[in-house]
């Protein structure tokens, strides 16, 4: 019976032992580039490749914007003042409701001069929604009042959330 006991002990740990030694990463794509010589990533590579879509989704995995409802370039009129002919994409995530200021906004514009003026649109939506909360739900204007409107080269870029400084540190680390 001991001997028994020690050949299935002796099997449970041999297999163990195996398949521990089998562990897969799979937080890195399969198309990654390995960086062989330990130096990091400058922002230029980082940036390289990311879309509007890529910004939003990473927000988004993170951080909740509730009943969140996607806007297209033909209803983004309905929030933004932006010419969307100036656009080389644009992703947009707005609280469907209304309950909630929650939003996320990703434009990135085809030069500098359109980016200015994008922000200037977005600046003006971020002063409407505060005028607007302030006497709605004002126990939700602290994430207003927490927003980032993020404008680098010509990206224009707001965050409306629960957790605006996350927020930005994952926007940071994409462009």
């Amino acid at each position: 019976m001991k001997k028994l006991i020690s050949v299935i002990l002796s099997a449970i740990l041999t297999t163990a032992l195996f398949t521990a030694c089998n562990n897969v990463d799979d937080s890195v794509p399969a198309d990654a580039t390995v960086n062989t010589d330990d130096t990091v990533p400058t922002t230029g590579e980082i940036q390289q490749n990311v879309s509007a879509a890529d910004i939003t989704a990473a927000v988004t995995a993170e951080i909740e914007i509730p009943s969140a409802v996607e806007k297209t370039a033909e209803n983004i009129g309905a929030f933004y003042d932006i010419d969307t002919s100036a656009l080389e994409e644009m992703s947009v995530f707005i609280c469907g409701s209304g309950a909630y200021p929650d939003e996320l906004a990703v434009f990135k514009f085809k030069d500098g001069t359109e980016a200015a003026a994008g922000a200037e649109a977005v600046q003006k939506r971020l002063d409407s929604q505060i005028a607007l909360y302030t006497d709605y739900t004002p126990d939700e204007v602290y994430k207003l009042d927490d927003a980032n409107l993020i404008e680098k080269d010509n990206w224009v870029i707001l965050t409306i959330c629960a957790d605006n400084s996350r927020a930005k540190e994952i926007i940071n680390g994409l462009i």
